[in-house]
């Protein structure tokens, strides 16, 4: 689950500064002797961009990091160029390795994806245990998403495209004059609403309660998890039972059990009766399906399952949409090729698996809003389980945490002009042999690390792809788009990581569709 890789803690609905209450201010006062003795386990032949000042607490330059966190990075590039370096980021002190060390990490079964995020977010934390489902049914999860839903992604087009036919005339409606949406908020309701869809099934994709713990409770979990990350770890359960926003997560967590736990006792009832009377037990084409195959009788809790799923695909997806949509309506000139491309290959094969990846300039565009607007400059976040020895004389030692340098997208020594947005860019280099499978949209190699790389690259990446080109195909055909006044392509930074900006506003009107997209075929 790669895309929960970077630095960042982090939502679009995140605040700028982090309200501390009285109690997170004397327990990081009472906890600084303790941080500072902790601090001796560093010491390391690695340098430091930002080491912490003799007396001081680690706080103080995670708050720093928070709000100055590209000019650092960029200032340990420079001063340490081509190696590796330490910094303490907005979670704590990680290695950054160069991006040449990509390859060479991809597959190290000593550095873990899942216990780095189960320690960033606290989950041993009452409320926050879904962080720490890639831990404990990792497995399950990674079998789910690889073998089940990618499997499957021929089965789920269909439930995908007559939703977003819904959902699409739900959020935008059909006025012809201009009209304004927050792009974020509109998509991650779209996002949340698709995604509902195929990892829940008709049942719960339009149940409001479970739609607004989706998109609240990522946020709650990413806001929570940042105000715990800068007071010592022996404190945090404390801190939680005093934090609004951990009581929040408690209450989204407890919400989405009460939901969950009905529908999988009602399907096991249908099942078992079914069976009693000899007539064929019903199936369900979802992702509680899909958990109750491959957990084969171990214990697991199907909320946490289904929240991890939602924090590793909504947010994800639904930002990436929205920061294509943003350079779209920036460049409006841009839109009707797609729409060419698009009016062409459905009128031709539906909505079919062939349909989906010959949208070859819409794959390019997405590949593109993602280089140039990456979640993150920094990838594959790992947690050493053992001292791992990497070459070049850098050992990662055991509980060290490590990432990799992620900025080759704004390199001009390997993408030509990479401060201009080029749908065709990829489309271009995916018709040259050296190319052809590396520019598609899905594929990740070092030089381009918002999927992560390797064993631990987001498997959930082949269904987002096609999520997004659905949503792409409903939301270009059916609506203009333009900047509304005021509203740029900045994003909203934190640490190193990017966000579209909360404010951005678009403007769109339905237009006169050349297409009917609800008569066409399916696979």
């Amino acid at each position: 689950m790669e895309p929960l890789q970077s630095s960042t803690i982090l939502s679009p609905s995140a605040p700028t500064s982090l309200p501390f209450s009285s109690v997170t201010l004397v327990s990081i006062l009472i906890a600084s002797a303790i941080a500072l003795v902790a601090l001796s386990w560093n010491k390391s032949n690695i340098p430091h961009v930002n080491p912490v000042a003799r007396f001081s607490p680690k706080t103080t330059e995670q708050l720093k990091f928070i709000k100055h966190g590209v000019e650092i990075l960029n200032q340990a590039k420079k001063e340490f160029a081509g190696r590796a370096f330490r910094m303490i980021n907005n979670t704590g002190e990680v290695i950054v390795l160069p991006t040449r060390f990509a390859n060479i990490i991809r597959n190290e079964k000593n550095l873990s994806f899942a216990l780095a995020i189960k320690r960033d977010f606290h989950a041993h934390v009452p409320g926050f245990q879904p962080f720490g489902v890639l831990d404990h049914e990792g497995e399950v999860l990674q079998n789910l998403t690889r073998k089940q839903l990618t499997k499957l992604l021929n089965t789920v087009t269909q439930p995908l495209a007559s939703e977003t036919t819904f959902a699409v005339h739900l959020i935008y409606g059909d006025s012809p004059d201009w009209m304004e949406t927050n792009i974020s908020d509109s998509l991650l309701e779209l996002i949340s609403r698709l995604s509902s869809r195929v990892f829940l099934g008709e049942e719960l994709c339009r149940n409001e309660d479970w739609l607004k713990i989706t998109k609240q409770y990522t946020v709650d979990g990413f806001v929570a998890a940042q105000e715990m990350t800068v007071v010592p770890e022996s404190l945090r359960f404390l801190l939680s039972l005093f934090s609004r926003r951990c009581k929040a997560v408690r209450n989204g967590l407890h919400r989405a059990q009460e939901i969950i736990k009905p529908v999988i006792e009602k399907r096991r009832l249908l099942k078992e009766k079914a069976r009693k009377e000899g007539v064929p037990v019903p199936m369900f084409n979802d992702s509680i399906e899909w958990a109750e195959a491959e957990c084969k009788g171990i214990s697991y809790d199907p909320a946490y399952l289904q929240l991890t799923l939602s924090f590793a695909a909504i947010h994800t997806t639904s930002d990436l949409l929205s920061k294509t949509m943003l350079l779209l309506a920036n460049d409006p000139a841009q839109i009707e090729p797609l729409r060419e491309e698009i009016l062409r290959v459905l009128k031709k094969d539906g909505w079919s698996k062939t349909a989906l990846y010959n949208l070859k300039l819409v794959d390019s565009t997405l590949k593109e809003a993602q280089r140039m607007m990456p979640t993150d400059r920094l990838s594959m976040r790992r947690l050493a389980t053992k001292d791992v020895h990497l070459g070049e004389d850098i050992t990662i030692r055991k509980g060290q945490t490590v990432m990799v340098d992620g900025t080759l997208n704004e390199d001009p020594t390997v993408y030509e002009n990479p401060g201009k947005f080029d749908t065709y860019r990829w489309l271009r280099m995916r018709n040259t042999p050296e190319y052809a499978n590396k520019a598609q949209f899905v594929t990740t190699s070092p030089e381009h690390l918002a999927f992560g790389h390797g064993m631990h690259a987001c498997p959930g990446r082949f269904f987002a792809a096609n999520e997004m080109k659905v949503a792409l195909c409903h939301l270009l055909l059916k609506y203009d788009w333009e900047l509304a006044p005021g509203t740029t392509t900045e994003l909203f930074t934190f640490g190193t990581a990017n966000v579209v900006n909360p404010k951005s506003m678009l403007r769109y009107r339905k237009r006169d569709v050349e297409i009917d997209l609800e008569s066409l075929g399916f696979d």
